[in-house]
């Protein structure tokens, strides 16, 4: 009993003396220990280092000793220039408010000083790197010396604020490690580690993009020297993103060799963790799906040149989805590479996208794409897929295109080299453009006004030309067939010095013009350019054929019409329609000219169309002296227009001037006021509605005055003949000869009420007293009155033909006047006089009343040669 209590107190008395001797030691050899730490690290290292306290303790890792210092400050190295880096912390390298080192006690039996580990507490790290790739924490000196290099087994650090930037790359990072371990040695040459970190990054910056918060984690052996950088073999995990790293840099030679290989990377984490400026590019939509990357960088860098960058990447699973439609599309996946080839520049560059394919509701997609040189890009590109808008409607508001329905599929092919800056429009003619689309029930509307579209089916083809075939659509309840070609399409729209040539035909089953204009106007469109009615690199030939054509109220059936458009001309030729109960023919052109302005030619052909429908249709042309409650009858005609226009196309009628020759048949007058204001002299009941079988003449329009040539007009009211002109401000002037016997004797006026047929009176050459009056209208006042010029002129005119008429009877009977061309050949049927009386002179009652139609000439009874 007493040997164990003996040997207790022994064994007691030898650990009483492990833990005295160390401490006692430690006391005892505290200024050497650290003066032989400090001499130790500054031997190893070629900066200042200053600390607070030094505190000894062998309780927290016995049975080694550890060395903590307060508020330790390693100085970066001056070997850099700090001028570059203004906005960094260049006083500080290292600062610690607490480091701990664990010093190994048998080693102070020894008289060295063995460093088991390091632990940084609570401070800050800044590893700067200028332009030329010097840095500030070259610690080592570089001279050769007899010291030994520094083993590091266990360097740990905790909480510790972390700047890094490089201005040779152009690359700036900021975080804090939270814990982080590191075990090597320090060479005088470098630095060889092991490194466990788990950090959060506050800011990655690279060229000018910037990635936010990003928790990262990596294990990673590093060998940095002055010269160098080696990842021997490293994974690092951004988040949920999870990467392979090796490869190293040599700042000596501005050279890098590096490789990235990502694995089953979410593209959902990725999209979180892109720069500010590029998350914007997803818009509303939700991607997703699992992307396989690698990337490889070697070659020179920064001021030494471009190394040589070679990525390939593959998706799966790929989905994207739009939350506030519901639109999702599934299946999406491809495969592909870049690469800034051989001579690591924009020339050489290269971008592959393989086998795309994907599937959104009942539609689907494939195709490839590659470019090459950024230079000048060389495009590639096979698409060939459908198109459902009921799905893409709910996603894509424009506010200018909306309702999109139906579906177009077909396919894209580009193939050829953009010219250096040239737009991508100018440059479709170098990408030999294949287009084919199919339209399957397509419809959409655009602008505030609604111009919709539906119903919309056939195909379009665009190589150099482009191709409508039996393109069929509906606009506003009109059903539109086109098929139709523009030749040099591609030339044209890309906008080179091509005449675009279109030829077509073009069927519709009904167009009512009002429904292409709109009394409001588009805000989208007005904004923008208004579009060149009267392009110089346009022309066009196309059939028309409408079925019904409703222009106000016109109605017209099977209109054909030709269209041709040459430079600054439209013209419309070969019209013809069933209209206003009759046939209408003619053409119209609408021309643009030099000194602004536009002008207009109508030829209009009509047959027996319903006079009273014309002015109704026509809204009584914009007049109302006759309109269409005055006029009934039939129209057979041609009238030619040339009218002026301004630049907001209004009518000039200064300018209109115009010829037609118009036949009546089967007319009347009614309730015209200017017939009326004969009611002095005629019956008004009769002037009232004034009934005539045919009435044929001319017309002229010039200086916005019409001009009625002479003419005879048999009707139930009289017979007379007219001649006058009418201004465009509803003045007028027109002449007028009435049978004597038809102002005087109420009984011809009963007589010709009940006439079954009309033109049994003759007027002119008749042998009857006729009464010439004039009605006159200015400022609204009309006034009816005898014509003295007119009975004048007719007496001169009379006398004149009577002598001629005298010659021919004295030549037919004698042979006199045989060589006299002036002479009139004489109509056995027709009297051969016309008697006008001047006002005031009392004529004698039998001749007033005489109605008898003379049979034959007085004159040539008298003359006539015996027998």
């Amino acid at each position: 009993m007493k040997l164990v209590k003996k040997i207790t107190l022994f064994a007691g008395g030898l650990l009483m003396l492990a833990i005295l001797v160390p401490g006692i030691a430690a006391v005892i050899w505290q200024e050497k220990v650290t003066g032989t730490l400090v001499r130790k690290v500054n031997e190893s290292v070629d900066t200042k280092i200053s600390y607070g306290n030094l505190r000894l303790t062998i309780f927290e890792s016995f049975p080694n000793i550890t060395v903590r210092f307060s508020n330790l400050l390693v100085e970066p190295s001056p070997f850099y220039d700090r001028t570059q880096l203004k906005n960094e912390d260049n006083d500080t390298l290292l600062y610690a408010s607490s480091l701990s080192l664990t010093v190994s006690t048998p080693s102070l039996l020894t008289g060295t000083v063995a460093i088991r580990s390091i632990t940084a507490r609570d401070g800050e790290v800044n590893l700067l790197t200028d332009r030329r790739g010097d840095i500030n924490y070259r610690v080592m000196p570089q001279k050769k010396g007899t010291g030994k290099n520094v083993k590091l087994k266990n360097i740990s650090a905790v909480n510790i604020s972390a700047a890094y930037n490089d201005r040779s790359s152009e690359m700036r990072a900021s975080g804090i490690i939270r814990q982080a371990a590191l075990g090597g040695e320090i060479f005088r040459t470098g630095i060889y580690l092991n490194t466990i970190l788990d950090t959060q990054i506050d800011s990655v910056s690279l060229n000018g993009n910037t990635i936010r918060d990003i928790p990262v984690t990596a294990a990673v052996k590093l060998r940095k020297s002055a010269s160098s950088l080696s990842v021997a073999k490293g994974s690092l995990s951004v988040a949920d993103l999870k990467f392979d790293v090796s490869g190293n840099i040599n700042y000596s030679a501005s050279t890098l060799n590096m490789s990235i290989d990502g694995k089953k990377i979410s593209i959902t984490s990725l999209i979180s963790r892109l720069p500010d400026n590029l998350k914007s590019f997803t818009g509303t939509f939700s991607p997703a799906g699992i992307l396989d990357l690698t990337c490889t960088i070697s070659g020179p860098y920064g001021e030494a040149g471009k190394p040589h960058v070679d990525v390939t990447f593959g998706l799966t699973n790929g989905k994207m989805s739009h939350s506030a439609s519901g639109f999702r599309v599934n299946n999406l996946e491809f495969s592909g590479s870049i690469t800034n080839g051989d001579h690591n520049s924009a020339e050489t560059f290269r971008i592959t996208v393989d086998d795309l394919s994907a599937r959104y509701g009942s539609a689907s997609m494939k195709g490839s794409f590659m470019l090459n040189n950024l230079t000048r890009p060389h495009v590639t590109l096979a698409f060939d897929g459908d198109l459902d808008f009921d799905d893409l409607s709910r996603i894509f508001k424009s506010g200018y295109i909306s309702d999109q329905k139906g579906t177009v599929s077909g396919s894209i092919r580009l193939a050829g080299t953009i010219p250096q800056d040239m737009p991508i429009i100018a440059a479709l003619p170098h990408l030999k453009p294949d287009i084919s689309l199919l339209f399957n029930d397509f419809g959409a509307s655009a602008g505030d006004q609604g111009v919709v579209l539906s119903d919309m089916n056939g195909s379009i083809s665009v190589k150099n030309d482009l191709r409508a075939e039996n393109l069929s659509l509906t606009f506003r309840e009109q059903h539109i067939t086109l098929n139709a070609v523009m030749k040099k399409f591609i030339p044209w729209i890309s906008g080179r010095s091509e005449t675009l040539d279109i030829t077509g035909d073009l069927h519709a089953d009904r167009i009512v013009t009002s429904s292409f204009t709109t009394e409001k106007s588009d805000t989208l469109m007005t904004a923008r350019k208004s579009p060149d009615l009267f392009p110089g690199n346009v022309a066009a030939n196309i059939n028309l054929y409408i079925d019904s054509l409703i222009f106000r109220n016109l109605r017209a059936a099977d209109f054909s019409a030709g269209l041709t458009y040459r430079p600054y001309v439209y013209n419309f030729d070969r019209v013809k329609a069933e209209g206003l109960d009759g046939l209408i023919a003619g053409e119209f052109m609408l021309g643009r000219q030099k000194e602004g302005g536009y002008i207009t030619r109508t030829i209009l052909d009509v047959k027996e169309i319903d006079i009273n429908k014309t002015f109704s249709s026509f809204n009584n042309f914009g007049q109302d002296f006759i309109v269409s409650d005055n006029l009934q009858g039939d129209l057979t005609g041609t009238v030619t227009v040339l009218s002026p226009l301004d630049s907001s196309f209004a009518m000039l009628h200064k300018g209109i001037v115009a010829e037609a020759h118009l036949l009546i048949t089967d007319g009347k007058l009614l309730s015209f006021a200017p017939a009326e204001s004969l009611s002095s002299y005629l019956d008004l009941d009769e002037l009232r509605n004034i009934s005539f079988s045919r009435m044929e003449n001319d017309l002229f329009i010039n200086n916005a005055t019409v001009s009625i040539p002479k003419m005879l007009i048999n009707s139930s009211a009289v017979n007379f003949t007219v001649y006058g002109t009418h201004d465009f401000e509803g003045d007028y002037s027109y002449h007028v000869r009435l049978l004597l016997s038809e102002v005087l004797s109420r009984k011809a006026r009963e007589r010709n009420r009940g006439a079954s047929a009309m033109g049994q009176v003759k007027v002119d050459g008749s042998g009857k007293v006729t009464v010439p009056l004039k009605i006159e209208c200015v400022n609204d006042k009309t006034s009816v009155g005898y014509d003295f010029g007119q009975a004048q002129d007719n007496i001169k005119s009379d006398i004149a033909i009577e002598k001629q008429t005298l010659k021919g009877i004295l030549n037919e009977e004698y042979g006199w006047y045989e060589t006299d061309t002036t002479r009139i050949k004489p109509r056995e049927s027709k009297p051969r006089f016309s008697v006008t009386w001047e006002e005031g002179r009392e004529q004698a009652a039998d001749t007033v009343t005489h109605q008898q139609e003379v049979k034959e000439s007085p004159l040539r009874i008298l003359l006539k040669k015996k027998r």
